[in-house]
């Protein structure tokens, strides 16, 4: 299964977002080796900037992106704090993608309660599938769909010639 989210992929994200004129939004990055680390986001507010959101990231040894952590701007305590938090695991014909969110009343992570896994099947079809945590602890599916390879119709012209 091919990786889809990369270092290169964050980074190219992060300088597509830095050149659209458009947006409302201000952004900087710590970005070390090319390596993007953490991206933060600011509003205009009046002349200057305010703070908004840090989003940090976290690679394997293969340069895929495994953790993004989103902290947003508390004005009052003026620091940022967790928020939620994605968490990519790769295998060989799959990849999850899982949520949790920050607990301010334990200053902990909560258990990861969502997740997404998409699979590959015979490189032509692509299966997605929704997962939430119950009660009892276990994921249980609540919704699933089945995506064709986009590019697989293309040579349906030259079939019908």
């Amino acid at each position: 299964m091919e990786t889809i989210i990369t270092i290169f992929t964050v980074l190219s994200m992060y300088m597509n977002v830095i050149t659209n004129a458009e947006s409302k939004y201000f952004y900087n990055a710590d970005i070390n080796d090319g390596v993007v680390e953490t991206i933060y986001v600011f509003n205009q507010n009046g002349a200057g900037l305010q703070e908004k959101l840090a989003c940090h990231y976290d690679y394997d040894e293969q340069g895929r992106l495994t953790e993004k952590t989103v902290c947003r701007w508390e004005p009052y305590t003026r620091q940022y704090v967790p928020d939620y938090k994605l968490r990519l695991t790769y295998n060989d014909d799959c990849y999850e993608l899982a949520r949790c969110e920050w607990s301010t009343r334990n200053e902990n992570w909560k258990p990861f309660d969502e997740k997404v896994i998409y699979q590959s099947i015979n490189g032509k079809l692509q299966s997605v599938n929704f997962l939430r945590l119950d009660k009892d602890g276990a994921y249980h599916s609540v919704d699933h769909l089945r995506v064709l390879d986009p590019y697989e119709g293309l040579l349906l012209a030259d079939a019908l010639k």
